[in-house]
């Protein structure tokens, strides 16, 4: 095995990776965006190229240029993939493939390496479903959820008007420098115990923002530090901002947990706003 593809920061060799999404309130189409990561085995730099197939879906072709030999990569696909919304709960396979060439042209093939991901799409309000809690920062608090700075500055919390889904307020982490060329991460996380049933899901629903002079290279979600959805670049930076990202995660149930979401960032060399910023809103426990 030359090249491989991995479908987030955890995903091992030839599993199978699930992405998980609520069908409620998304647009029609649905676009789909996805975190991989490319490794090259081979002994010399190839030209990388990831797309995929499926007949429901459309998929963008994406050439991510050189790769060194023994170099991996993160890439951020914002808007990989779009179908059609379903009308009701639905579970289909995507293929999504890399292939790598030895020319700038991307015309002398290689290697193709394929990986399957399931992309399971439930429909939290068909009525099979119990909400067990819902953080929608509506009365005007934080409602249990605390922030605390990872690397350097500082971190801190409140509701805002700034960016909402269900008006008048969503949660705000700002994370902000204290000099020029730093790391900034922020971390944001409440603990739960979830329902005693075979079934339990989060959806939530985060923002990215930061300052003019400000990067930001990875946001993550993670369960007692165990990262479930990893959004990661690395070397370009191109995290999505501006725009509400809806996750979905299966849970384990009857647990009692701590969920973090963690951004990172880092400040310009001519920094005259080094800050982050993390927006949350609509946080959901469902059961069934």
């Amino acid at each position: 095995m030359a090249i491989e593809l991995r479908v987030g920061e955890t995903d091992g060799a030839g599993l199978i990776r699930s992405i998980y999404g609520d069908l409620v309130s998304l647009p029609d189409p649905l676009k789909l965006g996805l975190t991989v990561r490319i490794f090259n085995y081979d002994s010399v730099t190839l030209y990388m190229k990831v797309d995929g197939y499926n007949a429901a879906w459309t998929f963008t072709t994406n050439d991510l240029g050189l790769l060194a030999s023994g170099a991996n990569l993160y890439r951020v696909l914002d808007q990989f993939g779009s179908r059609a919304k379903p009308a009701a709960q639905t579970l289909e396979s995507i293929t999504v493939r890399l292939r790598a060439y030895t020319d700038a042209g991307y015309t002398v093939l290689k290697w193709t390496y394929e990986r399957v991901v399931n992309v399971v799409l439930i429909k939290s309000d068909d009525g099979s479903w119990t909400q067990d809690e819902l953080d929608n920062f509506d009365d005007g608090t934080v409602q249990g959820w605390a922030c605390l700075t990872e690397g350097s500055g500082g971190s801190s919390l409140a509701v805002s008007t700034d960016f909402v889904l269900s008006p008048p307020w969503a949660l705000r982490m700002n994370t902000q420098g204290t000099a020029m060329g730093q790391t900034i991460r922020g971390r944001l996380y409440k603990s739960f115990t979830t329902a005693n049933r075979p079934t339990v899901y989060a959806i939530f629903d985060i923002r990215n923002r930061k300052g003019v002079d400000c990067s930001i290279s990875y946001a993550y979600f993670s369960q007692n530090g165990t990262i479930l959805v990893w959004i990661d670049t690395t070397d370009t930076y191109n995290v999505p901002l501006d725009k509400w990202m809806r996750i979905v995660v299966p849970l384990p149930g009857n647990t009692l947990l701590e969920l973090r979401i963690v951004q990172n960032g880092r400040t310009n060399a001519y920094s005259t706003q080094p800050w982050i910023r993390l927006y949350l809103d609509d946080f959901r426990l469902i059961s069934k």
